[in-house]
């Protein structure tokens, strides 16, 4: 689903205008990613936690050339998500 669709939806289900939906939907993700900037842990009741987890440097195999290379360390948003969002998946 695109972002366009998941704004209509929600405002449908929500009966708000497209626009404020859309602004709540940007405020979301804005505070989401200042907040994992942070190092803090972002949980929400019934969905999940999104956390940043630091990777370490590895070697890695360019898989046209066959050549290795060496990837540099970074960070990575993982998401977890509550038991409850699992079950009403399946």
């Amino acid at each position: 689903m695109k972002k366009n669709r998941f704004i209509k939806d929600i405002a449908e289900r929500s009966q708000e205008p497209a626009g404020k939906t859309d602004r709540i939907i940007k405020n979301f993700v804005s505070a989401l990613v200042d907040n994992l900037k942070k190092g803090e842990v972002v949980s929400l009741s019934g969905l999940g936690s999104f956390r940043v987890k630091s990777r370490k440097a590895r070697p890695a195999r360019n898989l046209k050339t066959n050549e290795v290379i060496s990837v540099p360390a970074g960070k990575k948003v993982y998401f977890r998500p509550t038991k409850l969002l699992k079950k009403a998946i399946q």
